[in-house]
């Protein structure tokens, strides 16, 4: 970063021992002070210059505010602290507490907020940053609007970036009761100096995760930790012709949230082309080397994400990349407001995107790299599922239970066989590293309803109902499970890799139809399957039985699509997608049949037709059509 021209300088003042015994003994603000001192002398933290006075008499405290405000540069940050008891005389004016002051003597012993605002309107610095922890601290903003007029007034005066007031309260209440004040609650400033150090030193002030901690941010991490801690207390915020952000602290502790990406960026990383992916590995490498810590840590998760791409190409790109790239260093002090980190930059007209091919190279290129530790579940996944496809397809042979086998009714005889054919194909391409990645997908969406299976099937073992369990049904339990054990499998390894998530950001109507598609469909599935039942399987519907099955389909049919339709990157949602319209047509097979026409397959058929546009939708545009 580059070095500030100005100083960057604090004044802390604290009182919590009082000769008027109309003012009770305070126990934080000495400690407190200690505390923000240290935080803001901290190199590594604030890089102030820290002045401290605890417990003085008010014309010494006068004295310092105005030494500290006085001969100053523009570009000098000044902030100045006050820890003490707040008081309002009866014309509502607000003083603050010094070691000598009296009640009835406030104009002579106390330090009157309309000097301390004086100062900081003749001040050269255009940067100055006041914190009141004190009681009546929001009576503050009062003096200021009404010493200073209409608000071009303060502008002009300060000439440029201005003053941030934050307040500990914004109570605006007082009494007194002769001599003593009536206030007898126990506000407990400290919780607002406490929040003030915490969010610095630990860095949790930095909302955007860009590694520095603005004025805003500080107040926003101060105001909800104070009102989760005391919700009587209400921090107040006031600014007066600030321009961009004024920079209180750098972050200490390094960010480990991501920012954001630009949308721009994300896509191409998302993208299902090897080609597209691999152009988009230097602007990761751009934004790693930049001075946003939190779009570095994000291009850095992404391109170890790369290092284990499908494609040799991108892996290869990802991994030189991470190899040769240094971390930007930050040892000088915080930015200027003209310095200020983009938050998300897009690339600009002449930084845009490297261009994104034509034709896909993924179709073409060799991809004989060995699968990385992270592929070996996925693997494992696809392996199981072949061998659930097989096991289920053998059960039809033997008894299912007693004088029954599952070939005796053609329903259940069609649905093994769909079943079969997807457990197959899923497995298939979990195991070729071309198509791991969508094969995950497929896998989750096509094997959606196998927990309906032992459902069945342990009813059945445990009522006895229909007789003996045969092997049949043994064979067809453990494949089910063995199709659970995959899913969750799958859905482990998506979560700890971070590959996939869930974004409503940029959802257009293909998107939304699907969602109204699926609630459509289980609608329709939960309440046609019921009487359908006696058509297709020549059984009546036997709630104690079927219904826990059917509710879970139901919800498979609303959620499922709902998810592929948000699902980030794109083909996976689309995967998503087909292997569930795989599963819903096994659905119909086993619950409604063919003959009598079913509105939960209709359902179904116009996903089938939605999914074209909606996998054109993955697709990055080619230079052509951005035109």
């Amino acid at each position: 970063m580059t070095t500030m021209d100005g100083a960057r300088s604090a004044l802390i003042i604290a009182t919590d021992q009082y000769t008027d015994p109309g003012l009770r003994q305070l126990r934080a603000p000495a400690s407190d002070a200690r505390a923000l001192a240290a935080v803001l002398r901290d190199p590594a933290i604030g890089g102030f210059d820290v002045h401290t006075l605890l417990n003085e008499p008010a014309h010494e405290v006068n004295l310092a505010v105005e030494e500290f405000f006085a001969d100053r540069r523009p570009d000098d940050l000044l902030l100045a602290y006050f820890s003490c008891h707040g008081i309002k005389d009866e014309d509502g004016e607000l003083y603050f507490a010094a070691e000598n002051t009296r009640l009835l003597r406030l104009g002579a012993t106390a330090v009157a907020a309309d000097f301390v605002n004086r100062r900081m309107g003749r001040s050269r610095s255009r940067r100055i940053v006041l914190l009141l922890d004190c009681c009546y601290a929001g009576a503050f903003e009062r003096g200021m609007t009404a010493r200073a007029g209409a608000g071009v007034g303060i502008e002009t005066q300060l000439g440029g970036r201005g003053r941030a007031v934050i307040t500990a309260s914004s109570a605006m209440e007082y009494a007194f009761e002769g001599d003593e004040l009536a206030d007898t609650q126990d506000l407990q400033p400290s919780v607002f100096t406490s929040a003030l150090v915490t969010g610095l030193q630990t860095g949790d002030a930095d909302r955007d995760q860009d590694g520095m901690v603005a004025l805003d941010e500080l107040y926003d991490y101060v105001y909800e930790k104070v009102r989760a801690a005391t919700p009587n207390q209400t921090p107040g915020k006031w600014t007066f012709g600030v321009q961009g952000d004024l920079y209180v602290a750098r972050r200490a502790r390094p960010v480990t949230v991501p920012a954001a990406l630009p949308h721009q960026l994300q896509d191409a990383i998302d993208s299902p082309f090897a080609g597209v992916r691999a152009a988009v590995v230097q602007e990761l490498v751009r934004l790693l080397q930049g001075r946003h810590a939190g779009l570095a840590l994000a291009a850095r998760q992404a391109l170890e994400r790369f290092t284990s791409d499908d494609s040799r190409t991108v892996a290869n790109a990802a991994a030189e990349a991470l190899g040769s790239a240094t971390a930007p260093v930050s040892a000088e002090p915080p930015p200027t407001p003209a310095e200020k980190p983009v938050a998300a930059p897009a690339p600009s007209p002449a930084q845009k995107l490297p261009e994104i091919p034509a034709a896909p190279e993924s179709f073409t290129e060799a991809t004989t790299a060995p699968p990385v530790r992270d592929d070996y579940p996925l693997i494992a996944a696809g392996a199981l599922a072949i061998l659930a496809a097989v096991l289920e397809f053998l059960a039809l042979f033997p008894e299912f239970v007693s004088g029954f086998r599952l070939t005796d009714v053609p329903s259940n005889t069609l649905s093994v066989v769909i079943a079969t054919a997807l457990g197959i194909g899923v497995g298939v391409c979990l195991l070729m590293p071309r198509t791991r990645s969508v094969g995950a997908g497929l896998l989750l969406g096509a094997v959606a309803t196998a927990p309906a299976g032992p459902m069945y099937d342990i009813n059945f073992l445990i009522t006895g109902n229909y007789g003996e369990a045969g092997a049949g049904l043994w064979l067809d339990l453990i494949a089910n499970v063995a199709l659970i054990v995959a899913a969750t499998v799958v859905v482990i390894t998506l979560v700890r890799k971070g590959s996939v998530h869930i974004t409503l950001r940029r959802t257009g109507l293909v998107s939304w139809f699907i969602v109204l598609l699926g609630v459509a469909g289980a609608a329709a599935l939960f309440f046609e399957s019921q009487d359908a039942f006696v058509a297709a399987r020549n059984q009546d519907f036997v709630p104690e039985e079927d219904m826990l099955p059917l509710i879970w389909a139901s919800t498979m049919a609303l959620v499922l699509p709902a998810i592929a339709a948000t699902a980030r990157p794109r083909s996976f949602g689309v995967a998503l997608l087909a292997g569930w319209i795989g599963c819903g047509v096994n659905v119909v097979a086993f619950n409604t049949g063919f003959e009598t026409g079913s509105v939960f397959g209709y359902t179904l058929l116009a996903l089938l037709v939605v999914i074209i546009p909606f996998a054109r939708a993955a697709q990055p545009l080619t230079r052509d059509a951005k035109r």
